[in-house]
């Protein structure tokens, strides 16, 4: 008897290079909810999504996958060397911190950090730690740098004192709480590090 593989052809695949972004629902991550969304997309011979179906722990979670879908190109299966219609799902896993008393960072409404071209050039590179007080809107007060190259604390300041925020909540009520964070800034890989160019 001999063995042999069945034929099948294989399905579609997201473009690791030309894809959409998934967004966390802002009124889920408000309330730090975590969920998930399973997504079914029949993507056309040409790589886009034609009909995608979800089901996700929340609304909102499945109007993020469908988002990324939408937006997204993908690469087609073959099948004797021809792109064919095929599926394409994925579940993804929406997790965020559940302490309710400390203000999460927005990223998706933040201008990412920037490495500043003299310290580039100077190969100047630290860890520095930022302290704010966020208010009941999300916005960054008093902010404090810890000790490091000037060029780089204020860069730091820039960035999280720029920056938006979901605040703080106490019985369901947003406060005034701080923030702490800290961006890496190493001078060795600069061009490997997102957003810090």
């Amino acid at each position: 008897m001999a063995a042999h593989a069945e034929e099948r052809p294989l399905g579609a695949m997201l473009d690791p290079h030309h894809h959409g972004r998934l967004i966390y629902p802002p009124a889920e991550l408000e309330q730090r909810q975590n969920g998930t969304a399973h997504i079914r997309c029949t993507v056309s011979a040409a790589g886009f999504p034609t009909e995608c179906e979800t089901t996700a722990s929340q609304p909102d979670f499945a109007l993020a996958a469908e988002n990324l879908a939408y937006s997204s190109k993908f690469l087609p299966a073959y099948e004797n060397g021809k792109a064919v219609q095929s599926a394409w799902e994925y579940t993804y896993t929406f997790h965020t911190s559940a302490d309710l008393t400390h203000p999460l960072l927005d990223k998706m409404h933040s201008a990412p950090p920037h490495y500043p071209e003299a310290a580039d050039v100077a190969a100047i590179g630290a860890h520095i730690t930022v302290t704010c007080q966020i208010d009941q809107i999300g916005i960054a007060h008093d902010c404090t740098a810890s000790d490091g190259p000037a060029i780089l604390q204020r860069a730091s300041l820039a960035y999280y004192g720029l920056a938006r925020y979901y605040p703080a909540l106490k019985d369901g009520q947003p406060v005034s709480a701080q923030y702490h964070g800290s961006i890496d800034w190493d001078a060795s890989h600069p061009v490997d590090q997102q957003g810090f160019r």
